[in-house]
C-alpha cells in the first residue's frame, strides 16, 4: 500500500512538473539557491549565504533563495542584503497538495538561471530534488547526499538531475561542518568561518523581560523530543530557589496547551512568551538571557549563535554527531543531558554516531529530573 502511495504520488508529480512549465530563457549572472529544511538547519547554514555572495565565483551572481517559510523572518531580517529575491514554500504542503505545488513551481520556474544551487546533505525527492529537475539552468549543483530522506531508486533517479555533485565524506559530521566541505569545494578556497553567528541590532520589544532570567523552550518539532512539561515546572522552580532567575517560558503557539499544563502546576510567579514572539522577537528574548533550558529543538541553535552561555538541552540522540553535540572548538557552553543509553557510550563516537546518528527511538521521558539538576550545578558551578 505505501508503495502504491508513493507510486500515485509520483505520478501526480510528473503532472504539475509538465503544467509548471519552465522559462527557456537564461538569465546571465542569475543563482537559484534552494534551502527547505528546518530553522535549525538553517541556522547551522545562514552564514554561508555571505561565503557564497562574497565568493569569487559567484560574486556578481544575483540570488534567489527558495526557502522554507518557517525561517522567512529571520532570512528577511538578516539576509536581505545578500538575497536578491525570496519565494517561500510551506514544505509539508509543497509535498502534500498538488494545487499548492503547481502554483509554487509556476513561481520558480518563471526564470531561468545560469546555476541551480542545492547544499542539502540529506536531499529529498519530492522536495528539493524535484525543484532542481524541473528548473533550466546551464548548471545544476548539489551535494552527493545519503539516504536518510530518500530511498535509493529514487537517489538514483535524481542524481542524473544535477550535472555537478560535490562529493562528501560519509560518516557522520556535525552540520555545521558539513556546509563547511560543501562550499570549500564548491568554491575551491579554505575560509575562515569558525562557529554560526547571529548579529543583532537593538530592538524595542512589545514586553518587558526580567533583569536576570532563565528560558525554558517547551516545544520540539515532535513529540518524542519533548521533556515532559511537568519536569520543566521543577526544573524552574529549581532554578528559580537555589539561582534566583525568573523563569520566562517560550515556544511556538503548538506549544500553548504545554504551556497551560505548565501554569495549572507551577507555584511561582513566571513571564509566558509561548506563541507570543515572532522569530526574531525570540532572538531578542534568548540573546537577554543568563541560562536556557530547552529540548533539542532549533532554540539551542539560536542560543549558541548568539553566543549565550549556559545552554542545558534535553536530548533522546536523535540525530547524533550532526545537530548535538556542539563540537568544543565551536561551543563550550552547549551542554547536553543525554539518555543513559548515551550516557554510558560518551567516550565512543563512532558508535554513538553510527547509532542515533539519523534516528533515536531512547525514550527522553527517561531522562530524570535529578540528571539535569545536576547538569546545572556541575557547569555553572564551574563557570562561576
Amino acid at each position: 500500500m505505501n508503495k502504491l502511495k508513493i507510486l500515485i504520488k509520483y505520478i501526480l508529480f510528473l503532472i504539475t512538473n509538465f503544467l509548471a512549465k519552465q522559462n527557456r530563457q537564461i538569465e546571465n549572472n542569475t543563482l537559484l539557491l534552494i534551502r527547505l529544511d528546518a530553522i535549525g538547519d538553517y541556522v547551522l547554514f545562514r552564514n554561508y549565504i555571505e561565503v557564497l555572495k562574497h565568493s569569487a565565483k559567484y560574486k556578481d551572481c544575483k540570488i534567489t533563495l527558495v526557502g522554507n517559510i518557517a525561517w522567512k523572518s529571520i532570512a528577511q531580517e538578516f539576509e536581505s542584503e545578500l538575497i536578491d529575491k525570496f519565494i517561500w514554500i510551506e514544505r509539508a504542503k509543497f509535498e502534500k497538495n498538488p494545487f499548492y505545488r503547481y502554483e509554487k513551481l509556476k513561481e520558480i520556474v518563471r526564470s531561468g538561471y545560469e546555476v541551480v544551487l542545492n547544499p542539502t546533505y540529506s536531499r529529498s525527492f519530492f522536495a528539493d530534488d524535484s525543484i532542481v529537475k524541473i528548473v533550466n539552468a546551464k548548471e545544476k549543483i548539489g551535494s552527493i547526499g545519503d539516504l536518510s530522506n530518500i530511498k535509493k531508486w529514487q537517489k538514483n533517479m535524481s542524481d542524473k538531475y544535477y550535472t555537478k555533485l560535490i562529493p562528501a565524506k560519509d560518516n557522520i559530521m556535525f552540520e555545521f561542518y558539513r556546509h563547511r566541505e560543501f562550499f570549500e569545494s564548491l568554491l575551491d578556497e579554505k575560509f575562515d568561518l569558525q562557529k554560526p553567528l547571529i548579529k543583532l541590532e537593538p530592538k524595542k520589544l512589545d514586553f518587558i523581560l526580567p533583569k536576570d532570567y532563565a528560558i525554558l523552550f517547551i516545544g520540539a518539532s515532535a513529540s518524542f523530543r519533548k521533556w515532559d512539561i511537568q519536569n520543566f515546572v521543577k526544573v524552574g522552580e529549581f532554578l528559580k530557589e537555589n539561582y534566583g532567575y525568573d523563569i520566562v517560558l517560550c515556544g511556538a503557539p503548538s506549544d500553548k496547551e504545554d504551556a497551560k499544563e505548565f501554569k495549572k502546576y507551577t507555584k511561582y510567579d513566571y513571564i509566558d512568551l509561548v506563541g507570543k514572539t515572532s522569530l526574531v522577537d525570540l532572538l531578542h528574548v534568548i540573546y537577554n538571557g543568563n541560562l536556557m533550558i530547552s529540548n533539542e529543538t532549533s532554540a539551542p541553535h539560536f542560543a549558541i549563535a548568539l553566543e549565550m552561555t549556559n545552554v542545558f538541552v534535553i536530548y533522546n540522540g536523535n540525530h547524533y554527531g550532526r545537530f548535538t553535540p556542539y563540537p568544543k572548538e565551536i561551543c563550550s557552553s552547549y551542554h547536553p543531558i543525554y539518555h543513559s543509553q548515551i550516557e554510558k557510550d560518551l567516550d565512543n563516537y563512532k558508535k554513538l554516531s553510527n547509532s542515533y546518528g539519523f534516528r533515536s527511538s531512547l525514550d527522553i521521558s527517561e531522562i530524570g529530573i535529578e540528571e539535569v539538576k545536576n547538569k546545572i550545578y556541575k557547569e555553572i558551578l564551574i563557570c562561576d
